[in-house]
């Protein structure tokens, strides 16, 4: 038969168990929330390359509209060389008319 003192030691025992468990509990998620941390500042250099990946196709895609058929510097370079092969052309003309 147990006792009242034996009684009130089992509970007692029994609450600590329940407290070294949540504390076990709580050491853990702690510590998993600070590896997830870790983890997020180290793939941080992760995202840095994805976003100089994202700057070069930009200034891919740029350069691509710019130099790319019928973009703004082959325009601008066949509207100079029209006007110096008319240029060319009017001063070979006036040349060779007397």
């Amino acid at each position: 038969m147990i006792n009242h003192q034996d009684g009130c030691l089992i509970y007692l025992w029994i609450e600590i168990n329940i407290m070294n468990d949540l504390v076990i509990k709580a050491y853990v998620k702690t510590t998993m929330g600070v590896e997830k941390v870790r983890g997020f500042i180290k793939s941080e250099q992760g995202v840095t390359a994805v976003e100089y990946a994202i700057v070069l196709a930009g200034v891919a895609a740029v350069v691509a509209v710019i130099f790319g058929k019928d973009g703004t510097v082959q325009q601008l370079l066949t509207s100079i060389f029209k006007t110096v092969s008319s240029q060319v052309q009017e001063s070979l003309k006036s040349k060779t008319t007397p």
